[in-house]
């Protein structure tokens, strides 16, 4: 008598183990930097977007840079090779940090960085597994600089919507989104100049937010401020101000100071989206009560 054996249905993590571990990327190394794609999904589902992320990670004490990399650097870069009809979004970078490279000061990330990326694939896909290409170039400083790239890819099953999330990769991915500077609702930020000072006037809308104990500036473009002169915060009633020193050969009255405010606090480090038109003088309610910078 012949023996058949009984096949059960994968139970739902069994069958997202095995599509996680269809979807396939290799890490390159170039230099002091791995470089990978990962994605937060086990699976493309038919014209459903989902977030790829560029992970570099960077031996200690080196480190890349920011969108504006303050007095020197120069931003990392993807250049992708998509399957017919997928589109890629603009490479979203995390809060920078302030880094010193005596006698300047850059902007930039240390340790491991994920740049996000919004991908969109067709309303149809006939094949059975799509690959994701792009080449990675970068720029990566201690105390010299070395320029890195690689050819980076990931292929992943294609799958019916919803789809499904990566086991690992997915959270990830989901913290990094939300370490990403956000609008500022819960403030008023606005700026004031004068031919030697930009000052950011921010006060909290409503109900006071735990207390700000330090801020910095990251301007979207150079040449706005000087990077290495220090940014002097004080406290104003609920809220703060911070005074910047304009760039030399820079447009000296902008029309507004773009860029990512880092606020640090009780409740850790915190990135705001700023936009903040200038005006000739603050708000009568701003209150200012001097303090020392942290």
């Amino acid at each position: 008598m012949g023996y058949v054996a009984s096949m059960k249905p994968a139970t739902p993590i069994l069958a997202l183990a095995i599509l996680a571990g269809n979807a396939r990327a290799a890490p390159v190394r170039d230099g002091p930097v791995q470089a990978d794609l990962i994605s937060e999904v086990a699976a493309v589902a038919p014209g459903k977007p989902f977030t790829v992320a560029f992970r570099m990670t960077l031996d200690e004490s080196w480190h890349a840079y920011w969108t504006n990399p303050g007095d020197s650097g120069l931003a990392p870069s993807l250049d992708w090779t998509l399957p017919d009809g997928f589109s890629a979004g603009d490479l979203q970078h995390p809060p920078p940090t302030a880094i010193p490279t005596p006698p300047f000061m850059t902007y930039g990330h240390e340790g491991e960085v994920l740049f996000l990326v919004t991908l969109t694939p067709p309303p149809v896909l006939e094949a059975d597994s799509v690959t994701l290409r792009a080449e990675a170039e970068w720029l990566v400083c201690r105390d010299f600089c070395l320029p890195g790239s690689a050819q980076l890819d990931l292929t992943l099953p294609v799958g019916p919507a919803p789809a499904p999330l990566h086991p690992v990769h997915a959270d990830v991915i989901r913290q990094a989104r939300e370490n990403l500077p956000r609008a500022p609702a819960d403030w008023r930020i606005h700026a004031e100049a004068s031919a030697n000072r930009y000052r950011l006037l921010a006060q909290p809308l409503g109900n006071a937010p735990e207390t700000v104990s330090s801020a910095a500036f990251f301007p979207d473009s150079p040449e706005v401020i000087l990077p290495a002169a220090p940014q002097v915060f004080q406290s104003a009633g609920n809220g703060f101000t911070l005074e910047m020193e304009p760039a030399a050969g820079g447009d000296l009255f902008p029309a507004r100071l773009s860029g990512v405010l880092i606020l640090q606090g009780p409740a850790g480090r915190q990135a705001l989206r700023v936009t903040a038109p200038f005006s000739k003088s603050a708000p009568s309610d701003i209150t200012r009560t001097e303090r020392n910078a942290p």
